[in-house]
């Protein structure tokens, strides 16, 4: 069974498994998995209790996702910290997440 959007096909299965996942699951595996894992490092930190590491200072670390570079030229010490531990390599800003979506990407990498 094949329903009709926009005039593509899409089989039910498909749109149903995202349904299913949180939002804030959906969002990580849309804009954080390629360089973050939940618990293991991949290009970037592991994400699992970096909010602790941020000592749980949400609008800092908000800040930093939204544009990386920006907090570490302001001094931020935990933005310095990590560019310090990964090389100076920097994560992608994300303008495009709103308070929200952050706080839903949080949320499910602290369960």
């Amino acid at each position: 069974m094949f329903l009709l959007s926009c005039g593509e096909e899409k089989p039910v299965e498909e749109g149903a498994a995202d349904i299913q996942k949180p939002k804030g699951e959906q969002l990580f595996n849309n804009y954080c998995m390629q360089c973050h894992g939940v618990a293991e490092d991949r290009i970037g930190p592991a994400l699992k209790g970096s909010l602790a590491r941020w000592d749980n200072d949400t609008a800092r670390i908000t800040k930093f996702i939204r544009n990386a570079r920006e907090t570490i030229e302001s001094g931020d010490p935990r933005a310095v910290q990590v560019a310090k531990e990964w090389n100076n390599a920097l994560m992608t800003p994300m303008p495009h997440l709103t308070d929200q979506d952050i706080h839903d990407i949080l949320e499910y990498i602290v369960k």
